[in-house]
């Protein structure tokens, strides 16, 4: 085995071990299961094929927490209504009744919730809901009964940016201080009548750390033909190992060994663009699975990293073929209001934030999606930019009292 094992491009992917953990035993796993949690689980691995591809085209190093985002793909599917439900059955794979997937949801955070903490996974939701604007009752009720979300009303109208600060640093206190800022100067708006947010953050000491002495400056190939110096990390120990034609995989569990990293590394310098090609649903599924790994002793030396990442997802949702629910004249959120169908989702906004030492990981993430209300009206575009004529009437003796006309409005 080469001894610079990480000497360019690679890819991480963060995986919750319950088959080999220590703190929740596969036997609780497998009674405590439900089929459908099995098949959410498995439905999960298939989309994230879909966002790993769309965020590996970035050529930025960059990072996301796909259990932020699905989590609230499923939050609307739930409560989605005609043709927007079907697209999310479509996107997200879905062959359960939603009623269903709310229950699996429900046994996902009891175990989270209940299992013991060598390693620190906080996943909290919360809805802020604006306190002038129907919505109804039983979606609020139903987000607490399955996902463990707070509800908080707040005055959109009069406090939008209030409200916006103060949902910033409930993500920022939910994350360790490590995801600020979630929503923009500007994302929340008289109009908005509610925001879903996710919060979620990890910390992981290594089951093996790295001492510190041992870390040096070596080369990191950007390329084949250019270089940058950086402090690696380095090991000798007996490691999870998958060697391939294309790539090797080495998995580098946490403490307690319910989570680890998989570091999946291009054999070839210039590789990571063809790998990225070759990830698929049964790629994931037989690395989260281990098939075809075995304990190799390594010598390895791992770049520390820090990654910090900011999107608005609402175009890639619409890529992935979620366009409805960002339509004021298509979308129908009746679920959530009881009947009216008059909000639509403005924009979903994702943080990312991954810090990797010698000790371990520190990971934080944060999602969320602003609901506007839809005008009363939604017509065609009426721009006034070019000369036009204006009244001014009384409308109780339709007396027109001014008249004029507009041709640069500059002078």
């Amino acid at each position: 085995m080469q001894k610079n094992f990480l000497k360019n491009s690679f890819c991480l992917i963060f995986q919750e071990s319950v088959k080999h953990t220590n703190t929740l035993s596969y036997t609780i796993w497998t009674q405590q299961r439900n089929k459908t949690l099995v098949t959410l689980l498995l439905q999960l691995i298939i989309l994230q094929t879909v966002f790993i591809k769309l965020w590996l085209q970035e050529p930025m190093k960059m990072s996301s927490c796909h259990h932020s985002v699905l989590l609230q793909f499923y939050q609307w599917f739930i409560w989605e209504r005609q043709n927007s439900s079907k697209q999310f059955e479509n996107v997200l794979k879905i062959t359960s009744n939603p009623d269903s997937v709310a229950l699996a949801f429900k046994e996902y955070f009891s175990l989270l919730k209940n299992s013991e903490k060598l390693v620190t996974l906080n996943s909290v939701n919360r809805l802020c809901a604006n306190e002038k604007f129907p919505i109804s009752e039983d979606y609020k009720n139903n987000m607490v009964k399955y996902f463990f979300s707070d509800i908080e009303n707040v005055d959109f109208i009069t406090n939008a940016e209030k409200t916006r600060i103060t949902i910033n640093d409930w993500v920022k206190n939910n994350t360790n201080n490590k995801i600020t800022d979630l929503l923009p100067s500007g994302s929340l708006t008289p109009q908005s009548v509610l925001v879903l947010i996710n919060a979620v953050y990890f910390k992981g000491m290594w089951a093996e750390k790295f001492p510190e002495q041992a870390t040096s400056s070596r080369k990191f190939y950007l390329s084949s033909d250019k270089t940058v110096s950086h402090d690696f990390m380095y090991i000798s120990e007996d490691f999870n190992t998958k060697i391939s034609d294309n790539y090797k995989v080495v998995e580098l569990p946490y403490i307690g060994k319910a989570f680890s990293m998989f570091v999946i590394l291009p054999n070839d310098i210039n590789g990571l663009a063809a790998l990225e090609k070759e990830i698929n649903a049964q790629f994931l599924k037989d690395i989260v699975d281990r098939k075809g790994f075995q304990t190799m002793l390594l010598q390895l030396n791992m770049p520390k990293f820090r990654l910090e990442s900011s999107f608005q997802l609402g175009d890639i949702l619409k890529k992935l073929g979620l366009p409805d629910i960002f339509d004021p004249l298509k979308a129908d959120l009746s679920g959530m209001t009881g009947g009216e169908k008059n909000i639509y989702a403005s924009e979903m906004f994702h943080k990312a934030f991954v810090d990797v030492n010698e000790e371990g990981t520190e990971a934080a993430a944060a999602t969320g999606m602003v609901v506007m209300a839809v005008s009363a009206q939604i017509g065609m575009d009426f721009e006034v930019n070019h000369p036009f004529t204006f009244l001014i009437v009384d409308n109780r003796t339709k007396m027109i009292h001014f008249i004029g006309k507009v041709t640069n409005p500059t002078t």
